[in-house]
């Protein structure tokens, strides 16, 4: 595309009353059309970035259809000046300056916008020892365990409940079109329930609170595993082993509570929960690494949850001036 065409591009568009209202509606108006219109151009991307950073800072009545005379009243109202129908006479030197500046800084923006394009995506992440309770764009809710991150895309939300996880959350989700939870070990699909999902690294599993919840992994044969309340999966040697409770006692979400259990769980594992819901560091031999440990700590006194922690396997802990942790033998 020439720079006269990619001229007549930006201008076409930013001059377009339908895809002014688009932009100023955060992509609600018009919104079929305009998506369909960037599929239609993926070549022009960067362009259409451009004109949408332009027309979010200017500000519009009543999506009035912008048009030339509207920058170069806006141009001379910032620079000082009358507008020509009032122009007085003026050094021209000094004219050329202020307008030439404002130009500049407008071309400025168009590069930032070229160059970091324009993102709808939002991202909320906790760092060690922090829990967020979050509400997403439907009311839906989500509670974000320490060291964890989500992120989902505002543009598409009302149509494609999507949200991606890693590390703990608990979701709480009003009833709707399919939300799903992906994960780098799976995906998690409902309509109106609540659950927690964990995944990280190789460790995956996600509890039914309320209502139905289907759960599938991604490197298996892409059977769905559907759990009802007090129901758990968890990811086992490349698959899920279920597990539905009893009527009597079924699988809680522990966590919400401040408590975290562990079954045959490598030590490490439950070290690198401890550094994370305390926000401290925790030393101890490699050897130690690999011991399996089935048990759980609360998430209220460090040295009671150290204890809980090491005394079933016949280990000591210490807490230097620092409030570094070592366990050894």
């Amino acid at each position: 595309m020439s720079n006269k065409d990619l001229h007549n591009f930006n201008n076409d568009l930013i001059e377009n009353e339908s895809f002014i209202k688009w932009v100023k509606s955060e992509f609600e108006e018009d919104d079929e059309m305009w998506s369909a219109f960037i599929d239609e151009h993926p070549d022009q991307t960067d362009d259409i970035n451009q004109a949408i950073s332009f027309v979010r800072t200017l500000d519009f009545k009543d999506h009035e259809v912008f048009r030339q005379k509207v920058v170069w009243d806006r141009i001379y109202s910032s620079a000082g000046l009358n507008t020509p129908s009032e122009a007085v006479v003026k050094p021209l030197f000094s004219i050329r300056v202020k307008v030439i500046s404002l130009l500049v800084a407008a071309c400025m923006l168009l590069v930032l916008a070229y160059r970091f394009g324009f993102n709808t995506e939002t991202e909320v992440k906790t760092e060690y020892a922090q829990q967020l309770n979050e509400s997403l764009p439907d009311g839906s809710r989500v509670i974000i365990s320490p060291d964890s991150k989500i992120s989902y895309d505002n543009k598409v939300w009302n149509k494609e409940r999507t949200i991606q996880l890693e590390g703990t959350a608990f979701f709480e989700v009003k009833k709707g079109t399919k939300f799903t939870v992906k994960t780098a070990n799976g995906n998690v699909t409902v309509l109106g329930t609540s659950f927690s999902v964990t995944s990280r690294n190789q460790k995956f599993d996600v509890i039914c609170k309320t209502g139905k919840v289907a759960v599938k992994l991604y490197k298996v044969d892409g059977k769905e595993s559907i759990l009802l309340p007090g129901d758990k999966v968890t990811l086992k040697a490349d698959s899920l082993a279920f597990d539905d409770g009893s009527e009597e006692k079924p699988n809680p979400v522990t966590w919400l509570d401040g408590v975290y259990t562990f079954d045959s769980q490598p030590l490490s594992e439950v070290v690198s929960e401890l550094q994370r819901q305390f926000n401290i560091k925790i030393s101890m031999n490699n050897d130690l690494s690999a011991l399996m440990y089935t048990g759980f700590f609360r998430k209220n006194k460090l040295e009671e949850a150290l204890y809980s922690v090491t005394w079933p396997l016949g280990l000591k802990y210490s807490v230097d001036k620092s409030g570094n942790v070592t366990i050894s033998k």
